[in-house]
């Protein structure tokens, strides 16, 4: 299986502080994101289709899975749209599941939070608070992905639309 996104990517759709940007756990969340977030509603053989694109190399998706990776507009009964892509739901599910985490190290001592003289953790609250955030932005995207692709479930044939229902989500952000 291969990410359908990079740390790169990230950069366009949330700031993390440069000395995360190497981060070598991000690909562990992409893939957490493609397998356990997006998979079971996207279906297993649009993915492989996309996946099977991405290794044989970066500019070998068809114009089709471009515009479903990276989003753009169509016309559909008259009226313009605009969508941002397979590609944002993916980093903001992985997001979501990289701020969960990040501040905690598995070590052979048991879990422990990283802390200096110079920082403060955030709290257990505020961290859940910023990754729901992250999560319901995914599903935003997906909502408005998914009515993308029941629009044009002829161009995608390994697209099953009854899949999943499209049901629009209310976006909300919490206060501290």
């Amino acid at each position: 299986m291969t990410n359908l996104v990079d740390i790169s990517d990230l950069a366009g759709y949330k700031y993390i502080a440069d000395s995360v940007k190497n981060s070598t756990v991000w690909p562990q969340f992409v893939s957490e994101a493609q397998l356990l977030d997006v998979k079971w509603w996207l279906g297993d053989a649009l993915l492989a289709e996309l996946w099977t694109q991405a290794e044989t190399s970066p500019t070998s998706f068809s114009d089709d899975n471009t515009t479903l990776l990276n989003g753009g507009s169509y016309t559909y009964l008259d009226e313009e749209y605009y969508f941002q892509g397979l590609k944002a739901v993916i980093m903001y599910y992985a997001f979501s599941r990289f701020t969960s985490r990040q501040p905690y190290n598995y070590t052979a001592a048991g879990i422990t939070v990283k802390d200096s003289d110079f920082s403060t953790p955030a709290s257990d609250k505020a961290v859940q608070r910023l990754a729901i955030e992250a999560k319901l932005q995914g599903d935003a995207v997906k909502d408005e992905l998914i009515l993308y692709l029941n629009r044009n479930y002829a161009t995608y044939p390994l697209w099953k639309s009854c899949r999943v229902k499209h049901k629009p989500r209310t976006f909300v952000v919490w206060g501290d």
